[in-house]
């Protein structure tokens, strides 16, 4: 894949990282300055010519550039000052910033090999479920999206991000072929599958102790420990519910 386009998903997938840790403040591709699209260009052309590179380099790398382009630090990003909190070392990142890094690497790496032809569209990230279940319906980001093992399917893109972290599950899939789905046709079905799950919700609140070891034993193969209180045994029924669906 062509590294402008590597370098579009990089940004929108980290848009979408930054939103899940509460910043909003990442334009999206389309609307970003030249500036933060150049950066992102350099981060992926830095990994392409250094394969082996780490995360902690690909901080390194940006460090640098900032530098040299004249950023210091500062607590809030500011383009006009010219200041960024991340500009410190490696070392002195937190947690939920030295993960940009590696989901950034990971994107370069993943989408690299893919033929110029390709295309990821502009609401979705392919992403191939790699768990150990023959089939699985994804509860806990709200796309409710089935997969059958080892298949791909389109994912927004903020909800992928999320489930890219978890890399003993999930995967960058396959190009996309097809066509692209209408993302107001996977806000629907969402609003569908939330009603239904509220409906499940008030059903098992008022479930006894035999309806409730009954249905989470049918639906997810779980046995429910009966010397738990009845209200305990709805909180876990609930929890199922609310992370594979209904």
């Amino acid at each position: 894949m062509k590294p402008a386009l590597i370098a579009r998903v990089a940004h929108e997938i980290n848009r979408a990282y930054c939103a899940s840790i509460g910043d909003d403040s990442q334009p999206s591709w389309d609307e970003a300055p030249d500036w933060q699209k150049a950066s992102a260009l350099a981060g992926v052309d830095m990994h392409l010519a250094n394969p082996n590179a780490t995360p902690e380099n690909s901080h390194e790398s940006w460090l640098a550039q900032k530098t040299a382009d004249g950023w210091k630090y500062g607590p809030v990003k500011d383009a006009e000052k010219k200041e960024h909190p991340c500009c410190v070392p490696y070392a002195e990142l937190s947690a939920e910033q030295k993960a940009k890094d590696y989901l950034f690497r990971a994107v370069v790496h993943n989408l690299k090999n893919i033929p110029d032809g390709a295309t990821v569209g502009s609401n979705f990230t392919s992403v191939k479920y790699i768990g150990p279940r023959a089939t699985h319906r994804d509860g806990m980001y709200g796309t409710q999206i089935n997969w059958n093992q080892g298949e791909t399917q389109p994912v927004p893109h903020a909800a992928a991000a999320l489930m890219l972290k978890h890399t003993d599950v999930y995967a960058f899939g396959d190009p996309l072929t097809g066509p692209e789905p209408v993302l107001a046709d996977v806000v629907a079905k969402e609003e569908t599958h939330d009603e239904k799950t509220q409906e499940m919700r008030d059903s098992i609140a008022n479930m006894n102790k035999s309806a409730l070891t009954e249905y989470v034993k049918t639906n997810f193969r779980v046995d429910l420990d009966k010397k738990m209180s009845v209200a305990d045994m709805r909180a876990q029924a609930t929890q199922l519910v609310d992370q594979f669906g209904v």
